[in-house]
């Protein structure tokens, strides 16, 4: 059973970024996915389904938006051979962004796996620019060929809109 969940709410909260710039915030966008979902050939990145977000074009208040992706239940599994490298990139990305495509990944997995790994997790957070129009922010994922990546229970994307 999938469950998505969109929210909008006001949110005041000051960010500190290492470089010592100030940002601000106050409009949060989120969406859950309780699905079990699976993923095992090697197309290349597809969208995970029920994480994605639609980011509004920049304003007067926000520039641009910090984007969190939490997949905490990630598996492998159904190696295809003993031994073999088992792996899944997970990635937000942002294809529309003004000056071009941006993209943030993390991957899960092992060089040469004698048995299949247990639960992994991910999380990213990348910045990305607001345009003069609203933007697609979405988590993909891939597997490396030799297994399946699933994720259960719960995975979340969100995004805090901020001005620098």
């Amino acid at each position: 059973m999938k469950t998505t969940v969109l929210a909008r709410l006001l949110l005041t909260v000051s960010l500190v970024i290492t470089s010592a710039a100030s940002l601000s915030a106050a409009e949060f966008y989120y969406a859950q996915t309780t699905a079990t979902q699976s993923y095992s050939t090697f197309v290349g990145s597809i969208p995970v389904t029920g994480l994605s977000l639609t980011l509004p074009a920049a304003s007067k208040d926000f520039n641009a938006a910090l984007v969190t992706l939490n997949m905490p239940n990630l598996t492998l599994s159904n190696p295809t051979s003993q031994g073999a490298a088992l792996g899944a990139t997970i990635q937000v990305v942002a294809p529309f962004a003004p000056g071009g495509f941006v993209s943030a990944t993390a991957t899960i997995g092992c060089d040469t796996c004698t048995r299949v790994p247990g639960t992994q997790d991910a999380t990213i957070v990348v910045k990305v620019p607001l345009g003069t129009t609203s933007q697609l922010a979405e988590a993909e994922w891939s597997s490396n060929g030799s297994c399946t990546v699933t994720t259960q229970t719960f995975a979340s994307i969100s995004a805090i809109l901020v001005k620098e």
